[in-house]
């Protein structure tokens, strides 16, 4: 099985906000090293950025996470990065069956993307401690509702089982 990690929406108009949370510089850093273990093990690392607003330099990547040459980059105009774009092409051309979302924000364009992922028939989880939330409330909701992988049986799926 083919493994993908699906960075979402991670912009300074989107989450430049949140710079001075408690959780955005771990969610970061958590992202930027669990992107890294993918690259490592051959997995693809696709970031997938909102344009429905611009394309000016506020809609760009925030700095702080790492986008390596052989990454792959979506543009989007939907909550669900699948909706008219080249995502679920991508994915089958790198013969992906199963995605770990990360990014922000969880209620929204995240949400929008699981339900996306599945219906176009790909194992979805969440990266635990990868995701951003605008409230607290929507955090929990989607703590209780979502299948979550953390770290350890991530590493364990990515080293251990060889596509």
């Amino acid at each position: 099985m083919m493994e993908a990690l699906i960075i979402i929406d991670m912009q300074e108009a989107y989450i430049g906000h949140k710079r001075n949370t408690g959780d955005f510089k771990e969610v970061v850093e958590y992202i930027n090293y669990i992107a890294s273990l993918f690259r490592k093990e051959g997995r693809p690392v696709i970031f997938v950025r909102d344009i429905s607003e611009g394309e000016g330099e506020e809609f760009c990547t925030i700095p702080e996470l790492i986008m390596a040459e052989e990454d792959h980059e979506i543009l989007k105009s939907y909550n669900n990065s699948f909706w008219e774009t080249g995502l679920d092409q991508l994915l089958k051309e790198l013969k992906v069956e199963m995605l770990v979302l990360a990014g922000s924000a969880v209620e929204y364009c995240v949400t929008a993307t699981y339900f996306g992922a599945k219906e176009r028939g790909y194992e979805t989880v969440l990266l635990q401690n990868g995701v951003l939330a605008e409230t607290v409330e929507g955090y929990q909701a989607m703590i209780k509702t979502r299948p979550l992988i953390p770290y350890q049986p991530l590493k364990y799926i990515l080293t251990k089982i060889k596509h």
